[in-house]
């Protein structure tokens, strides 16, 4: 037996421990439709085996996965640690209270990142309304593990509560890109294989390097992931209502003969949640299941691909994914065919900038391989010799399977 096969071996008894896929008495769930995503964009990040110390790692993660200033706060036992990070202001803030601090923060960031507490984190995030979690790990064998593992009981404490899996992309710090390439293929495989749940390629970053954080505070109390969502969308909101405020009066007059109506008092600091509020008042009721027709990725399915979390802004539907030797896959459904070569344009206008988040792409020019995905094969009969790659993916049961429909020789015209 070779090595390669032992290592496989390996990590499959640790991946599956007493649980085997596609077990014949194992319940079946069926996602649910997915909610429409917030303004605020406010993501868990999850700690997984991370080199030495686990907060300077999750701090260069906040401050570089998204463009922008960036909040993290991170939950413990006994409060909040709070990080403005590429932001200005004072380095101590003045706020003794977490609802004034979080309507200052609001102010100067859009990004929010979250931390949860203790080892239930991920299934309190499971069944919270939120599109995607992001898991930072390292790249060896056990943080490799670690992270599968992590995925897993996401998607498992989701689905059991009749909830779509939050997409789980993963952030592999403290490695080379080989090894981060390595540790994402194998985590991509397992969790097609036995969750049927695409795990992109959140970015690579082989070391930690300078992060300004403009401010730190620490709030003492109990805090819920729930409660936090909760103030962070209520501090928004409140903030968005004062910007409003002063242009809707240049532009509102109200008639000379016209008695003034009460003016509605502009929401403050009081309508933030408790921070010792209950977390009931947040909808878990179950919803109605739902048939998937068509994958959460098609990058996911096709082999020897892994999805990075890239998106192209004109076309939500457009996924991106690279291979071993570091090409950009474009890949497309038939129906969106006609925006593919507009992605693969913009992908190669902007690949400085994209090489800086997965630095593991091959050296410019950058190579592209552009991809269409059909469902049915009869389409791509005119598709053939175009320079373009055809796929055909097809639900069998509880799973989907990927076919190519062409070839070196059929690729070209």
């Amino acid at each position: 037996m070779s090595e390669f096969d032992e290592r496989f071996d390996r990590l499959t008894s640790l991946f599956l421990g007493d649980t085997a896929s596609n077990d014949a008495n194992e319940t079946r769930y069926e996602p649910v439709k997915q909610a429409p995503l917030r303004e605020s964009l406010i993501t868990p990040l999850l700690a997984g085996n991370l080199p030495v110390m686990a907060h300077p790692w999750l701090t260069h993660v906040a401050a570089r996965l998204r463009e922008g200033p960036a909040a993290l706060l991170r939950v413990s036992a006994d409060g909040i640690q709070c990080s403005l990070l590429e932001t200005k202001g004072p380095a101590e803030s003045e706020d003794k209270d977490f609802a004034m601090w979080l309507l200052r923060a609001a102010g100067m960031v859009r990004h929010w990142f979250v931390t949860p507490a203790g080892a239930q984190g991920a299934e309190e995030i499971a069944v919270m309304d939120v599109e995607e979690v992001v898991i930072a790990s390292g790249g060896d064998e056990a943080a490799t593990v670690a992270a599968y593992q992590l995925v897993r009981r996401v998607v498992e404490c989701a689905r059991k509560n009749n909830r779509v899996p939050p997409l789980t992309p993963i952030a592999l710090v403290g490695c080379s890109a080989e090894s981060a390439h390595e540790a994402i293929a194998t985590i991509s495989t397992a969790a097609q294989a036995f969750l049927q749940q695409p795990v992109p390629l959140a970015g690579t970053y082989p070391k930690l390097e300078r992060t300004h954080v403009a401010q730190q505070a620490f709030f003492a109390g109990g805090f819920s992931v729930a409660e936090i969502f909760e103030a962070i969308r209520a501090a928004e909101s409140t903030v968005e209502g004062s910007r409003r405020a002063p242009q809707s009066a240049t532009h509102v007059s109200t008639p000379p003969c016209t008695p003034s109506p009460t003016p509605t008092p502009a929401p403050t600091a009081s309508a933030i949640p408790s921070t010792h509020a209950s977390a009931a008042s947040t909808d878990f009721s179950k919803q109605p299941l739902q048939v998937q027709m068509r994958p959460g990725s098609y990058a996911a399915i096709i082999s020897g691909l892994w999805p990075i979390a890239l998106r192209y802004p004109n076309n939500a539907l457009i996924e991106f994914a690279t291979d071993h030797a570091g090409q950009l896959h474009v890949i497309a459904p038939v129906e969106q065919a006609a925006s593919i070569r507009q992605a693969a344009a913009w992908a190669l206008r902007n690949s400085s900038l994209i090489r800086l988040g997965f630095p593991g792409l091959a050296a410019d020019p950058l190579p592209i391989v552009e991809r269409i995905i059909f469902t049915d094969a009869t389409q791509a009969v005119d598709w053939h010799h175009c320079g373009v790659r055809l796929d055909l993916v097809l639900r069998a049961q509880d799973k989907f399977i990927h076919v190519s429909l062409n070839d070196e020789r059929t690729l070209k015209p």
